[in-house]
C-alpha cells in the first residue's frame, strides 16, 4: 500500500508540473489600416493601467520598453525623440492570483479490490501576469495592432532571469507585428 501512494504521489506532482501555465502569446489588427505608410515610433507606458506596485513598477517598464525598443529598430522601424512618430506604442502589465485544481481519478474495475477509489484533489495557488502592447496610428489614436501575453512571469527568483522573461515575452508578442517598416501583415509570416 505504501508503494501505490508513492507511485500516485509521483504521479500527481509531475501532472501537476506539466500544467503549469505557460506564457501564451495572442495578437489582433486592424485588416484596413495600411502599414506600409508607418516607418517612425514612440514607445510610452500606459501610466493609468501600470498601477500595480510589483508587476508594473518602474524596473519592469524599463525592461519592456528596451525589449520593445530593440524589436522595433530589428524590423526597421525608426525611435522618435522630438517631432511626431507616424506609431505611438503603449503597454501596460497586470496582474491577478489564480488558482489551478488537480483531480486524479484512480478508478479501476478492480478498485474494490485495492480498497476503493482513490481520488485526489491538490490545489496550487499563483500569480497570473499579463503584458498588453498597443500599437495606435499617432494621428488618429486608433489602436492598429494589439499584441498579449499571459502566464508567470515574475516567478523566476534572479533578477537576471526575470529580465530575460520580460524580453522573451516582448519578443514572442512582437514576433507577430510586421517585419519591418513598409511591409503589410501578409508579409511578416
Amino acid at each position: 500500500m505504501k508503494i501505490k501512494a508513492i507511485i500516485t504521489s509521483l504521479f500527481v506532482a509531475g501532472t501537476l508540473a506539466s500544467c503549469a501555465p505557460a506564457i501564451t502569446v495572442k495578437y489582433d489588427y486592424d485588416p484596413k489600416v495600411n502599414v506600409r505608410q508607418f516607418t517612425t515610433y514612440r514607445i510610452e507606458a500606459d501610466r493609468t493601467r501600470n498601477a500595480d506596485p510589483i508587476v508594473g513598477s518602474n524596473l519592469n517598464q524599463r525592461r519592456i520598453a528596451d525589449a520593445l525598443e530593440q524589436s522595433l529598430k530589428a524590423r526597421g522601424y525608426k525611435p522618435v525623440t522630438q517631432g511626431e512618430a507616424d506609431l505611438v506604442v503603449r503597454f501596460f502589465m497586470d496582474s491577478k492570483d489564480k488558482q489551478q485544481i488537480q483531480s486524479n481519478n484512480m478508478y479501476s474495475p478492480y478498485s474494490w479490490w485495492y480498497g476503493g477509489m482513490n481520488n485526489n484533489m491538490y490545489s496550487r495557488q499563483y500569480e497570473e501576469n499579463r503584458v498588453v502592447i498597443n500599437v495606435s496610428d499617432a494621428r488618429t489614436n486608433d489602436i492598429v495592432w494589439q499584441g498579449w501575453a499571459t502566464g508567470q512571469l515574475n516567478s523566476r527568483n534572479k533578477e537576471r532571469d526575470r529580465d530575460q522573461a520580460f524580453r522573451e515575452t516582448v519578443t514572442s508578442i512582437m514576433k507577430n507585428f510586421p517585419e519591418s517598416a513598409g511591409q503589410d501583415y501578409g508579409a511578416a509570416r
